[in-house]
């Protein structure tokens, strides 16, 4: 009888402490602070494009709209910008999610500009509330592999940066492209 009580014991104390810990699976569809970061950017937004052309050139700027919402129950950032770009139609979607198995930042983009997709992957650094992302695609005239780096700062709780930065061949990194949301009034 002893035995059985130490083991009934030794079982319940087992299954309690489980029942307190969180399995992997869990943990990783849980919600983290950084979900509920991105959660406070859902809304409609004015986006700044400054386009660089050369270092000696002043950016070309324009204006377009956003409208960022949660995807898959607070999951994922999806930004929808709608606006015009060089004289054209311009429309893009662009992903943010935060990885609890593996603490990484992903940003994925594609645009009616183009039929590729990037996606980009990096740290995400709590205090500085930015992540450095990296990833590739192909320049469509010269078909070499371009090395792209984007920092997403999330500046205060109404402003998003996303400066992006390409390094072709043997060439250095130059900074391409920074855009800016802003939250609408």
């Amino acid at each position: 009888m002893k035995n059985l009580l130490i083991a009934f014991t030794l079982l319940f104390t087992a299954a309690q402490s489980k029942a307190q810990s969180q399995d992997p699976w869990t943990a990783y569809m849980n919600l983290s602070s950084v979900h509920e970061l991105l959660a406070q950017f859902t809304g409609d937004f004015k986006m700044e494009i400054a386009m660089s052309k050369g270092a000696d050139q002043a950016p070309t700027k324009m204006t377009v709209s956003a409208n960022c919402k949660l995807l898959l129950g607070g999951r994922f950032l999806e930004i929808k910008q709608q606006g015009e770009m060089m004289g054209m139609d311009y429309q893009a979607i662009t992903t943010i999610g935060f990885n609890n198995a593996d603490q990484k930042m992903a940003l994925t983009t594609i645009t009616n500009m183009g039929t590729g997709t990037l996606s980009l992957f990096g740290d995400w650094d709590e205090k500085t509330r930015s992540a450095n992302l990296f990833g590739q695609l192909t320049n469509p005239v010269s078909k070499v592999v371009i090395n792209v780096r984007q920092t997403v700062t999330f500046i205060d709780n109404h402003t998003i940066r996303i400066e992006s930065y390409d390094q072709e061949a043997d060439k250095p990194e130059m900074k391409t492209v920074e855009y800016t949301f802003t939250r609408m009034p």
